[in-house]
């Protein structure tokens, strides 16, 4: 599983944001799970699961990771294909030039560099009103 997704266009953010899909999305989480199971968990029809699965998996947002054979019914256990899904920021404003930097930072160091960011957004937070500015957004991921 990737740590992020990049949903590249609104159809992609569309289908993450039904909220049957969205419920399906973060009731999987890292555990697989059936779609009997998703429809348990959600109190939902397994029928009504498995369309939403399949939109989900046709579209690369979920993916089946494991399939095991019980009365001869295939059951196919579904996970996200990533923790987090991230829409790209160019599907907002084409101007926006998007520089992308990822790193992990060992859970000793967190508290350090949370400090030291905190203290770069304080220095940096001065708004004059008068320039140009740029948003910088910061995901932590667990």
């Amino acid at each position: 599983m990737k740590e992020v997704h990049i949903l590249d266009t609104l159809e992609e953010i569309n289908i993450v944001s039904d909220p049957i899909r969205l419920k399906i999305i973060m009731t999987l989480g890292a555990t697989p799970k059936t779609a009997q199971d998703l429809s348990d968990a959600l109190g939902v029809s397994r029928s009504k699961i498995h369309y939403h699965l399949k939109i989900l998996e046709q579209n690369g947002i979920v993916e089946v990771v494991d399939t095991e054979l019980i009365n001869g019914i295939t059951q196919k256990y579904f996970l996200p294909v990533a923790k987090a899904f991230i829409p790209n920021s160019e599907i907002f404003n084409n101007n926006l030039e998007e520089k992308q930097f990822t790193f992990k930072i060992p859970k000793k160091s967190y508290e350090s560099f949370e400090k030291d960011l905190n203290e770069l957004i304080e220095k940096y937070r001065e708004d004059d009103g008068d320039s140009e500015s740029f948003q910088v957004q910061i995901y932590k991921l667990s």
